[in-house]
Formats: C-alpha cells, sequence, structure tokens
C-alpha cells in the first residue's frame, strides 16, 4: 500500500461546531472547579496589581542612589504569582475533578447493585 493511501484512509474531518458544542455542554462543573477558575482569575488580577506596586528600578540618579528616576512594572514578580496561583488552581480543580469521578463511580455502582 502507498504511504499517501494510507494516510488518506486515515485522516478524519475535523469537528463540527455543532459536534463540540454538544460536548461542552455536558460537562458541568462543581464547586472546587468553579472555585479554582475564579481564584486564578482573581490571581492573574493580582499579580498586574502586585507587579505594578512594587515597581522595579529602571534607572537611578547615580551608582550608589536610593533614588530611582525611571520605574517598571516588576514583571518577574508578577510572572511568579501567576506560576503559584496556577499551580494552586490547578491542584484545587483536579481535586474537584476527582471528586466528580468518584461521584460517577458510585452512581454506576449504585445500579451495578440494584
Amino acid at each position: 500500500m502507498d504511504l499517501f493511501d494510507e494516510i488518506a484512509s486515515a485522516k478524519k474531518d475535523l469537528p463540527k461546531v455543532n459536534s463540540i458544542t454538544n460536548e461542552v455542554k455536558g460537562f458541568a462543573l462543581n464547586f472546587y472547579q468553579i472555585f479554582a477558575i475564579a481564584l486564578f482569575i482573581i490571581v492573574f488580577l493580582l499579580g498586574i496589581v502586585f507587579g505594578n506596586l512594587f515597581a522595579t528600578c529602571n534607572v537611578s540618579s547615580y551608582f550608589y542612589s536610593d533614588a530611582c528616576i525611571v520605574t517598571e512594572f516588576n514583571f518577574s514578580l508578577a510572572i511568579l504569582i501567576w506560576v503559584i496561583g496556577f499551580l494552586i488552581s490547578l491542584f484545587i480543580y483536579a481535586i474537584g475533578h476527582i471528586i466528580t469521578l468518584l461521584i460517577e463511580i458510585n452512581e454506576k455502582l449504585s445500579k451495578f447493585k440494584s
């Protein structure tokens, strides 16, 4: 068999918009997952606020000076806050997903026993 014929036979069409929306509509979030998403949005905004509050000094008046002439957004602090917030949110979201899976298993086992 020719390689191109094999690729053509294995090729699948991209999913249509209707099938994607049907899959998303069937997915329900529990409290922990909603809390994790909201927490990530809050932490993202806090990273922007703290990056602006604790600005870094770009240019000082002379070498051993405490006075900053130009301050910049503290991007490293914002990235640190974003990464930590993402990891915490991901952990909480995973706990919510595990709870959802355990509830589904419990429902299937209760149907099996009946």
